[in-house]
């Protein structure tokens, strides 16, 4: 199975990464950072592809934290050849999000953060919601096609509103509601 837990900055990826490698040591848990320094839209879709790569080698389950919209995934390259896919958007609240980059530093405190926040919400109830900004001026190699204009099973995907959690139980809810 190949677990995806995405989200844009501040969601509290990072911090619940070591929670779910206690909780679920039979998952090997990346963080798309480990790979990827902003980039831009196509180098973060070619990275994807890499980690979608990655997933298929390893024996066993794999978990991805990033920014990974689910359209990107399933528009990879390799994506039709997972075994199997779980999608959870990682969420707080916008002044949560805007607290949480101010208080380590990020440059990320940013309305641009707030849409890129707001798009995906959109994006993980909505698979037909706004394609352009992922697909305009994205990697060539990626199958639209997969997602776009069709029914999928993935949506509408999985949410968790992390907000007022602490790391521990965003982590625990994280854990129950991937299976």
């Amino acid at each position: 199975m190949f677990y995806v837990i995405g989200g844009a900055s501040g969601a509290g990826k990072s911090t619940v990464l070591p929670r779910l490698r206690q909780l679920r040591p039979d998952v090997r848990w990346h963080s798309f950072n480990e790979r990827w320094a902003d980039g831009g839209k196509a180098e973060r879709q070619r990275q994807t592809e890499h980690w979608l790569r990655a997933a298929l080698e390893t024996d066993g389950h794999f978990g991805l934290l990033g920014p990974c919209p689910l359209g990107e995934i399933l528009a990879a390259p390799s994506a039709p050849a997972l075994p199997g896919l779980r999608h959870l958007l990682l969420d707080v609240d916008d002044v949560e999000r805007i607290r949480r980059l101010r208080q380590r530093g990020s440059a990320n405190a940013t309305q641009d953060t707030l849409n890129w926040a707001a798009w995906l919400r959109a994006h993980q109830a909505f698979a037909d919601w706004q394609p352009d900004v992922l697909t305009g001026g994205g990697w060539p190699e990626m199958h639209w096609e997969r997602w776009l204009g069709q029914k999928t099973a993935h949506w509408p995907g999985s949410t968790l509103n992390a907000t007022g959690l602490n790391p521990q139980e965003a982590a625990l809810q994280i854990v129950s509601m991937l299976g």
